[in-house]
């Protein structure tokens, strides 16, 4: 009835109650502390100027979404930042962390002497955190991140304590736990969502091979097809977890000295007996680090496949020392000065040495930091400081191009040659019959 009222009294332009209402939202807008004061010049001033806030239904809509995007977040980040439970609200649940996670927050700051600025290393550390209880994984480390196309992927390794069924694999492909598929490799786009940590899938020995001759740039969508030349069998989260296995086995480096040969198995490593990480100054050429895991043979594989129907006349282990001179192992824990143009290594900070406060003077402090990255994988860099060591990866998941294809540019586009004058036509006399003779 009151609305009613109001919407009688009227002028040319507008009613009472369209006035009120444009009144009340305009003091909503201004929030003026002082509005029962002001109320007499507000309505004046739409009055005089006509306002109308019919639009501010639209407006009010994208506040409110904007408000329920903030509060999904928020509940999010609630989720990476409080006590995880495995249970519900009324029958909680605690969980425990199933292994030593590296703390990321401090070695960020060594990053930054890289160039690589982790702003994101908080929320890092708690979902991996987070991961290592829901997926059940131990020595869970962020590995790096891969730019795509349309969305980044966030990798995390570690071993998957779990048991899953792969099925019955061909017998190409090493089991999990064993050969290129030891390590498990978990991705995501969306560090807030505990459930978009998807596990990469086993690959195969063709698939790492044909990852060799392609160079892919990631969209951000495990599930995307790989359009390449050659063809790739699999799809993108097939191809994510070949580069991210080549990447690590050819990079991964350790201080000289921290694994030794064993004795009679040279492909085999253990840790040296009580060893220390060494001083500063002991780790500043390239002479004092060496690789630590196996290189991927030609055919694909950590260790080569003897068939289980040799040719007649043929002993395993002669097959075997066969197709290993085709097909060598390279020594394991070599130098990295070995490589040609492979490695750079770059000494910033404070490299003085300080006497620490405690009595042990054998123990000198040095702030220095080891920088050293990998010309061959761009992105890949290993720092060193005060006897932290961390390594991470940081780029686009392919090697870098030696060979550049530069095209040729295309000739001068020639001028038409001209018109042949024209020509009158041909007149033949007419052909005279001949007489047949007798």
């Amino acid at each position: 009835m009151l609305k009613e009222k109001l919407q009688e009294v009227k002028d040319q332009n507008t009613n009472l109650y369209e006035h009120l209402n444009n009144v009340l939202t305009k003091i909503l807008l201004d929030n003026p502390k002082n509005a029962f004061e002001l109320f007499e010049d507000y309505s004046f001033q739409v009055k005089s100027n006509g306002f109308k806030f019919e639009k501010y239904n639209e407006f009010d809509n994208a506040e409110r979404s904007k408000i329920n995007m903030d509060q999904s977040i928020q509940q999010k980040t609630l989720k990476l930042i409080n006590k995880i439970n495995l249970g519900t609200d009324e029958e909680p649940q605690e969980a425990t962390q199933t292994g030593y996670l590296p703390n990321l927050i401090e070695e960020s700051y060594l990053y930054e002497w890289a160039g690589i600025g982790i702003d994101e290393n908080y929320k890092i550390f708690k979902a991996l955190t987070l991961l290592s209880v829901t997926k059940q994984a131990s020595k869970l480390r962020f590995w790096g991140k891969i730019m795509g196309r349309q969305k980044d992927y966030y990798i995390a390794e570690g071993i998957a304590t779990s048991q899953v069924e792969d099925g019955e694999l061909p017998p190409e492909v090493e089991p999990r736990g064993t050969g290129i598929n030891t390590k498990s490799y978990w991705a995501c786009n969306d560090l807030l969502n505990d459930k978009d940590w998807i596990e990469l899938p086993l690959i195969t020995p063709q698939q790492i091979n044909t990852s060799r001759l392609i160079k892919y740039m990631f969209t951000g969508n495990l599930e995307s097809d790989v359009i390449t030349n050659p063809y790739f069998f699999g799809k993108e989260k097939h191809l994510l977890k070949a580069q991210i296995v080549r990447i690590t086995q050819s990079t991964v480096i350790i201080p000289k000295g921290q694994y030794i040969l064993r004795e009679g198995e040279p492909r085999e490593i253990d840790p040296t007996p009580e060893y220390k990480l060494p001083g500063f100054h002991d780790l500043k050429t390239l002479n004092d680090w060496m690789h630590f895991n196996q290189n991927i043979l030609n055919c694909g594989r950590l260790v080569h496949l003897i068939p289980s129907e040799l040719p007649e006349g043929i002993e395993p282990e002669v097959y075997q020392k066969q197709i290993e001179n085709a097909d060598p192992f390279e020594n394991r824990l070599k130098p990295i000065s070995n490589d040609k143009n492979a490695w750079k290594i770059r000494i910033v900070g404070d490299t003085t040495d300080y006497n620490p406060l405690s009595k042990d003077t054998n123990n000198k402090v040095n702030n220095g930091v080891i920088i050293i990255k990998s010309l061959v994988w761009p992105g890949l860099v290993t720092v060193y400081s005060n006897k932290v060591l961390s390594q991470l990866y940081y780029g686009y998941g392919y090697k870098a191009t030696n060979n550049h294809f530069y095209p040729k540019q295309p000739q001068q586009v020639q001028s038409e040659q001209p018109d042949l004058p024209e020509q009158s036509e041909p007149n033949f006399p007419a052909e005279i019959p001949q007489q047949q003779q007798d």
